[in-house]
């Protein structure tokens, strides 16, 4: 972890050093005992239900898919890992939230053991040690475990209900472009249309573009985080903070 250098340092470190960071976080020994526990744990389990009584076990499961704080929802978890990923009408069909249709179209209508297909044991791990990793350096520098996601998802994004669909995509993009939080309190209709004069996908295909970005949503964010008094971006918002000032961001594109 980057303790001390602030969000915009550690991350233009992380550009350079980022994958070797990983590497050597992955290697450690708590963090392999980890894994050696999950893998051997996947190969015992025999039913969903099985899984929902091993906490350790299904914590692991869920921070593959970025859901480790649901946990303590069981009755939504139960469902994400037995409904039909094929019906329209199913809990993960009708929420907004990409990360619910993931996981049940790998769980769900599973017979037997949840985890007995290796492919997809491989891929929880490297995603949630990804995601173990990508926290520890938010816990460093606030905003950094964010512009690391949005970094490694950003690409899969085509149009703004895509990027809407995604509360730390759009949460970056909001920074990166100086809406205050209130921006969420907006309809959806004028939400996106203040997002879709203002992102540019296009430009977001180039690396450099995606690294600008987040730089503007560091700092803006280390900002925020002084006290309000002392904050200069406030001015940009003229205090009001209502949806007609919001509805006049409309302007450059990003």
């Amino acid at each position: 972890m980057l303790f001390g250098l602030g969000a915009p340092t550690a991350w233009a470190v992380l550009q350079r050093s980022g994958e070797q960071m990983q590497t050597r976080f992955e290697q450690q020994k708590t963090v392999t005992r980890e894994v050696e526990r999950f893998r051997e744990r996947a190969s015992q389990i025999g039913s969903v239900e099985e899984l929902m009584k091993d906490r350790r076990t299904l914590q692991f499961v869920l921070e593959g898919y970025q859901l480790e704080g649901e946990i303590d929802k069981r009755g939504i978890i139960n469902k994400l890992l037995t409904d039909d990923p094929a019906n329209t009408r199913s809990f993960a069909n009708r929420m907004i939230d990409p990360r619910y249709r993931e996981i049940n179209r790998d769980f769900g209508l599973t017979e037997g053991a949840p985890l007995a297909n290796a492919a997809l044991v491989e891929r929880i791990i490297d995603r949630a040690l990804t995601n173990r990793f990508e926290k520890s350096q938010g816990e460093a520098n606030p905003g950094v475990r964010e512009a690391l996601y949005f970094k490694r998802m950003i690409g899969r994004v085509g149009s703004v209900v895509e990027l809407m669909n995604d509360r730390v995509l759009t949460s970056v993009v909001r920074g990166a472009l100086g809406l205050p939080e209130k921006f969420g309190l907006l309809e959806f209709d004028q939400q996106k249309r203040i997002l879709e004069k203002r992102v540019d996908f296009e430009k977001l295909k180039d690396p450099r573009e995606v690294d600008r970005l987040v730089q503007s949503f560091l700092i803006k964010t280390e900002s925020e985080r002084a006290p309000a008094a002392s904050n200069p971006m406030l001015s940009l918002f003229g205090g009001g903070g209502g949806s007609g000032a919001l509805l006049s961001l409309i302007g450059r594109r990003v």
